[in-house]
């Protein structure tokens, strides 16, 4: 026997998570109400199943219902606003859904029992959200630190790289003060340095000298043009999908 009752709770709890999860992720401003009313907006689709046998429609639907559940929850901008709040919110009911199911499936395959099928779905749904938002989060604050840089050498010589802001480089020349970016050999496909300096650091298991050089001046996509810099040739970058470390202060001085 199917609750109908017990339906609509589900899908009132599901959509409740889902659009405050959304709302965290994407850093959207809404209320307690708004966000309520918007997950009792969201079960209306649950009539039409019951009524409409045909598939196509039913999703079309949804859809309509997606897209009212947004503007509802976080309001309306333009287009590409309301099309990314969508897209999130299909993102967490997917990998939500598919998180209880692989639950379910691996660990209780054998409970029939509603009631406690749904306090399982209230204890994990929370979970398991919490874990793909904080790991979303992270994904983004990492990406957020990359950039793409244009650094031109004498000679025409001009290199695009993918660079990481790397908040502890606060690499400088101890004499002008200049901040340091820091790029291997490799990246410079033996671009042969006229003049250069040794410029001393120190990390907590090091110490040493770089050697540095002035370019004729950078371009940090999004930010601008950099005169006063310079570059530190290093062995290895280490950090994945990055050609080259950003200093900080480059960033400061806009």
């Amino acid at each position: 026997m199917v609750y109908i009752e017990l339906i609509v709770f589900v899908d009132l709890f599901m959509n409740y998570l889902i659009i405050l999860s959304t709302g965290i992720i994407l850093n959207r401003k809404s209320s307690f109400k708004k966000i309520f009313f918007s997950s009792v907006v969201g079960c209306i689709p649950l009539i039409f199943i019951y009524i409409i046998m045909n598939n196509i429609i039913i999703f079309l639907l949804n859809i309509i219902f997606a897209i009212i559940m947004a503007i509802i929850s976080f309001g309306y901008k333009d287009i590409i606003y309301t099309i990314k709040n969508i897209i999130y919110m299909y993102f967490i009911s997917i990998f939500l859904a598919g998180s209880l199911y692989l639950i379910n499936s691996t660990f209780f395959p054998n409970i029939s029992n509603q009631i406690l099928s749904l306090v399982l779905l209230i204890v994990f749904s929370p979970i398991i959200t919490y874990i793909y938002m904080k790991n979303l989060k992270n994904i983004k604050e990492i990406n957020s630190n990359y950039y793409k840089v244009d650094i031109y050498l004498k000679g025409l010589n001009k290199y695009t790289l993918n660079a990481y802001l790397d908040t502890g480089n606060k690499l400088t020349d101890p004499y002008t003060h200049t901040p340091i970016i820091l790029i291997t050999e490799e990246v410079l496909n033996n671009y042969k340095l006229e003049k250069y300096i040794l410029v001393p650091y120190n990390t907590i298991d090091s110490h040493g000298l770089i050697k540095c050089f002035k370019p004729e001046k950078i371009y940090i996509y999004g930010i601008g043009y950099r005169k006063k810099v310079l570059i530190g040739i290093i062995n290895n970058i280490g950090i994945e999908n990055a050609e080259c470390i950003l200093n900080q202060k480059l960033l400061e001085r806009i």
